[in-house]
């Protein structure tokens, strides 16, 4: 009897061990952070940028939870493209470079991938100025896994990241439509085409919120996302915003190296970039 009862306490023991590294192992693809994980904040301020140019774009990486591999390659491709654009392309991922003198230098701020919460007040609120008086961002795939207890920023996006297919693809191809074609960053899109990316599901779709305009639009038909679930057939993929007198942009995509080499979403991305900083 005795043993019997070990054995159902050891199988219970077990599934519990099972059934709480599943939620890690989900956790860590629905936050992208690890439980245990710390995010470390900047406050040294790092070395002055100096003058920068008319069109300054300052590309920031920082991530205090999942780390894309993609961004790397994103920075290389965008410094390729800035230096055709004749833009001043700079790049941290120190926190501390979010103070007043060094954001006003910048035309647009790139959150290229962040995770986590990255920020701490002084830097939200310096950022938070830069937008509201004309300063563009742009913000690329994991851009909307970050600061999820940042309203303001929760604002300026319209929604947050809520989780991507894991089942039967990671990264599927999809469909795309083009909502709008006569739109300086989709002006060069079909109305309809296709990319394999890790298609982010949201929190809420942004359609209808306030100044959002709708850009692109995933059509779920044409990928399985049998777990977790997609939207329900309402899927905005990339979108702009205005905050204050700042432009906004984001999208979805970015978390393949392919994407800063794909003939329609990388010049989405620079028209993007040019739109969020007036630079047209």
């Amino acid at each position: 009897m005795l043993r019997k009862f070990l054995k159902i306490l050891l199988g219970l023991v077990l599934f519990m061990v099972l059934l709480v590294g599943g939620f890690v192992v989900f956790g860590m693809y629905v936050t992208r952070q690890l439980p245990w994980q710390k995010p470390v904040f900047d406050t040294v301020r790092p070395a002055d940028p100096g003058q920068v140019g008319d069109n300054g774009v300052l590309i920031f990486s920082k991530t205090n939870g999942f780390r894309h591999e993609s961004i790397e390659p994103g920075i290389e491709a965008l410094k390729k493209a800035g230096k055709e654009k004749g833009w001043d392309v700079r790049t941290t991922e120190n926190g501390a470079f979010f103070n007043d003198d060094y954001l006003r230098r910048f035309k647009v701020v790139v959150f290229l991938s962040t995770t986590g919460d990255i920020l701490i007040p002084d830097q939200e609120k310096a950022f938070e100025s830069f937008v509201e008086n004309g300063g563009g961002y742009v913000g690329i795939h994991a851009a909307s896994d970050t600061e999820y207890s940042w309203d303001w920023y929760d604002h300026l996006l319209g929604t947050h990241f809520r989780d991507h297919p894991l089942y039967p693809e990671h990264t599927p191809e999809a469909e795309l439509i083009t909502d709008i074609r006569t739109h300086p960053t989709t002006k060069h899109l079909p109305a309809k085409w296709r990319k394999a990316d890790e298609w982010y599901n949201f929190k809420q779709s942004v359609r209808g919120k306030d100044s959002i305009q709708v850009l692109l639009t995933l059509n779920e038909a044409s990928y399985k996302a049998t777990w977790p679930k997609a939207m329900g057939g309402d899927h905005p993929i990339s979108w702009t915003n205005v905050v204050g007198k700042g432009r906004i942009f984001y999208t979805g995509m970015g978390h393949t190296n392919e994407t800063f080499t794909d003939p329609n979403a990388m010049p989405h991305i620079v028209a993007g970039i040019e739109w969020a900083g007036r630079f047209e």
